[in-house]
């Protein structure tokens, strides 16, 4: 009698953890299927509902953000991860820029852990400086023989004791 009293006790047990495993795993479902609707709506609203929203936010308008994950997808080679769009990636990074703001309030912002703010950032940063050819532009010197009215007063002139 005791054997399968103790049968019906370890059958129990194991019956009980799996249930509760399982509805672990479906409230951690709902709940990140929940985060992943609010991030999405929220990146929505930051980057297509309308251009005044785009720059209050991301300091640039809806056409110069397009324009920057265009030249960061393809000629800084970032690519979107299989949890975060290309997208997101940018606007984390132009939001931590144009806030000065911390990994832990771009994560509370973003609904993202630190962690992956600062990967992240640190990715398209990296990106970002792959387009420096691109986006910045080698000046040429002013001689001395240069007859534009504009440059005569930041000639430095020597004064010989």
């Amino acid at each position: 009698m005791s054997a399968m009293l103790m049968t019906f006790i370890v059958v129990f047990m194991m019956w009980y953890h799996v249930t509760l495993v399982y509805l672990y795993n479906v409230r951690h479902s709902i709940k990140s299927k929940e985060e992943k609707k609010e991030r999405m709506q929220w990146l929505f609203r930051i980057t297509r509902e309308s251009d005044i929203h785009c720059v209050s936010i991301l300091h640039m308008d809806r056409r110069t953000f397009g324009i920057l994950c265009d030249m960061v997808r393809d000629f800084g080679g970032l690519r979107p991860t299989r949890n975060m769009s290309l997208e997101e990636i940018v606007a984390m990074f132009v939001y931590t820029l144009a806030h000065h703001e911390k990994n832990r309030t771009i994560g509370l912002t973003f609904l993202r852990s630190g962690e992956t703010v600062s990967r992240q950032f640190n990715l398209c940063l990296l990106a970002v400086l792959k387009l420096h050819d691109l986006l910045l532009e080698n000046p040429e010197p002013i001689t001395d023989e240069c007859t534009d009215d504009r440059w005569k007063y930041f000639k430095v002139l020597y004064i010989v004791n």
